[in-house]
């Protein structure tokens, strides 16, 4: 991908304010996003109606985690960075291969991930 494309991005985090800031933090780093998805009801709808380069997926979404965007994103080729406040040893298996950053993080550090994903 050249410098010059945007690069659209999915944020799935059950937290409003951190989902905004996400946004605005990531959006300011050069991304953009197609969507700040709480649940993964609205996750997989953002996905079925905007393309998608790469995502940020919070493991733990409340009730439910985020493992069916992460099936649905892996079935696509779309790669993507988990955010999780939990250890390791306590997320599905399908965020096995994914870089995973522990809450609280640096947006630095997220969009270090993100860029690393874009480019292996």
């Amino acid at each position: 991908m050249r410098a010059s494309e945007k690069t659209h991005l999915l944020i799935v985090e059950d937290d409003p304010m951190i989902g905004f800031d996400l946004a605005v933090e990531l959006e300011a780093a050069g991304f953009t996003v197609v969507g700040v998805a709480p649940t993964v009801h609205k996750a997989l709808h953002l996905l079925e109606r905007n393309h998608c380069d790469l995502a940020v997926l919070d493991v733990n979404l409340g009730q439910e985690t985020s493992a069916p965007i992460a099936r649905a994103l892996a079935a696509a080729g779309v790669p993507f960075v988990a955010v999780t406040g939990y250890s390791v040893d306590q997320c599905p298996e399908e965020f096995a291969t994914a870089p995973l950053l522990s809450k609280p993080f640096q947006t630095s550090r997220l969009v270090a991930a993100l860029r690393r994903q874009l480019h292996p």
